[in-house]
């Protein structure tokens, strides 16, 4: 019920990867190493991670109820019992808030964490309901999708080591422009899929108050304005710790792959999903095992993190090739190689040692055996 309710499965490898990819962040530029206090930061971290993110997803859901009945879209929250969307709502809490009793806080965290909360009520609750507000809304989908997230992260981190970090403060500052932008083009993105159901429901969206070609204009706007800066936040980065330049790898191949579409992008970019979100593959999936990587360069012990970083934000289509490449190998012949190639081996170093000694056992034409057991019985003799 937890899993189906909240929605897991549409933030767990979106939302939850990228935030994990910052904590690695901090743990290579606050100097973290590996020990049981950083790791309870990590685990608390993760699970106030999920909690909130399901509480944006919750709150969203139950006062859309309505609404989507009217467009049709599927309410998760609609098909179970209030006393059901009670418990829910109390584990949710639990683990939004619990991980703080351990977490690091002061009055600036207390504030960042109202700040979410209120942004979450003020964009789904009535009175308000600022989801309905064509201009605020995917200003404030951001905000509490991507901004707010990552100053409470690298907060906490900060606090964690007492460290002096104002040598960071042009970094944050360019990442936070970055993850806005980023915020922006996802909640357009979303309007555009829903732009129908929208229309049933008589929510005036962005898409909708500025038509197909400028909104295909905004889309094209920013994932320029993603990639330059982008690079500036990699720039900014690898200046701290040289081995983050390991991420301009996969930002090249992403820019390679918009260019090469170049003209889906000024053309038909409304309707080319893939297109569209392909910069997502860069937050979701490349940057955070690119920066875990570098964290395992700097730090080794950090590699205990690889299984579970699989487990949870690896999706599972990424690991088809190499299991298509598996199931391609026949392992029945592939058996019979090594053991031919064992046996050459074996047969060739015996057919050497006795030519040392002065015996060729292809002139003798016998093998090994035979010759040593011919011996032993010539010696009893």
């Amino acid at each position: 019920m937890l899993a189906r309710a909240s929605r897991i499965s549409d933030w767990r490898l979106s939302f939850i990867p990228h935030i994990f990819g910052n904590l690695y962040l901090w743990l290579i530029l606050f100097e973290i190493q590996l020990s049981i206090s950083s790791i309870l930061l990590l685990l608390f971290s993760l699970l106030t991670s999920f909690g909130f993110a399901a509480l944006g997803y919750f709150i969203n859901e139950y006062f859309d109820i309505k609404h989507d009945y009217i467009a049709g879209k599927i309410n998760r929250l609609s098909n179970i019992s209030n006393t059901q969307k009670i418990s829910l709502l109390f584990v949710i809490l639990s683990s939004c808030l619990i991980p703080w009793l351990y977490l690091p806080y002061n009055k600036i965290s207390i504030i960042l964490i109202i700040g979410q909360i209120t942004l979450f009520c003020a964009y789904a609750m009535p009175p308000l309901r600022l989801k309905l507000n064509t201009w605020l809304a995917p200003i404030i989908d951001s905000l509490y999708a991507y901004i707010i997230p990552l100053l409470l992260s690298y907060y906490t981190y900060y606090l964690f080591t007492a460290n002096t970090a104002s040598h960071l403060t042009a970094l944050i500052l360019v990442y936070s422009i970055l993850l806005f932008i980023v915020g922006l083009r996802n909640i357009v993105i979303h309007y555009i899929n829903d732009i129908f159901k929208d229309k049933a429901a008589g929510l005036i969206t962005l898409p909708r108050v500025l038509g197909v070609k400028k909104t295909n204009n905004l889309l094209w706007l920013f994932l320029i304005a993603e990639s330059i800066i982008s690079l500036v936040f990699i720039a900014l980065a690898s200046m701290q710790y040289k081995i983050l330049l390991v991420l301009v790898a996969p930002y090249v191949y992403i820019v390679y792959r918009a260019y090469s579409s170049r003209k889906s992008l000024s053309n038909h970019l409304i309707v080319n999903q893939k297109t569209r979100h392909l910069p997502d593959a860069f937050y979701q999936f490349y940057a955070p095992l690119c920066i875990l990587f570098a964290l395992i360069v700097k730090h080794h012990n950090w590699a205990i993190l690889v299984p579970m970083h699989f487990f949870l934000f690896i999706p599972r289509f990424k690991f088809h090739p190499i299991k298509s490449w598996f199931q391609r190998i026949n392992f029945k012949l592939f058996f019979i190689g090594v053991k031919q190639l064992a046996s050459w081996v074996v047969n060739y170093t015996i057919f050497f040692l006795f030519l040392i000694v002065g015996v060729n056992l292809r002139k003798e034409k016998t093998s090994a055996i035979k010759y040593l057991k011919k011996k032993l019985k010539f010696n009893n003799q």
